[in-house]
């Protein structure tokens, strides 16, 4: 018997063909190499897709957006993380330990301050005090920047500090509707 497939000759008493595997009395197919040719140029075709057909696109989930409130509280948490950064490397450095304590305080309310914006799934527990921690960040950074700032022997980048403190009070007014 030949196959009407691919046109190898096979025993008269089997059912499949011996090179391609296609039933030997059923209708005739287009050759196989006509078939290779349409999977060649469809797109997808190999290798077959087995269960529900996927979507031609892939969702996407949305990007959160930023508020005036919030990209200030991440200003402010750049500047704090800047200030601390050169106080703790003045308080290294051998200039008084208030200049350390200055640096430690101002990078870690700094990390604080972007953690809250940037990751709030993480910052979930301290959601409840984030109000009374922002009071805190912006009375403690605007007062201790202006000590530092005219001081001689508090701190260094006084105004860094002032204008973090600044930003932090700023974005709590909006945030809070006092100002628009």
């Amino acid at each position: 018997m030949k196959c009407s497939r691919c046109g190898a000759e096979s025993a008269e008493d089997s059912t499949y063909c011996s090179e391609c595997g296609a039933i030997l009395d059923a209708p005739p197919l287009p050759p196989l190499a006509a078939e290779e040719e349409r999977t060649e140029t469809t797109v997808g075709a190999y290798p077959p897709v087995f269960g529900p057909p996927r979507p031609s696109y892939q969702e996407r989930s949305a990007v959160r957006s930023l508020n005036l409130a919030e990209l200030l509280f991440l200003i402010s948490g750049i500047l704090l993380l800047s200030a601390g950064f050169q106080n703790m490397g003045a308080g290294v450095a051998g200039l008084p330990v208030q200049f350390l304590l200055l640096g430690i305080v101002a990078t870690i309310f700094g990390l604080v301050q972007i953690a809250l914006v940037v990751m709030p799934g993480m910052m979930s527990g301290l959601e409840r005090f984030r109000g009374t921690l922002t009071i805190v960040i912006a009375l403690l950074f605007l007062i201790w920047g202006m000590a530092a700032a005219f001081g001689p022997n508090v701190g260094a980048n006084g105004g860094m500090i002032v204008a973090a403190g600044l930003s932090t009070t700023l974005g709590l007014m909006l945030r809070e509707g006092m100002i628009r």
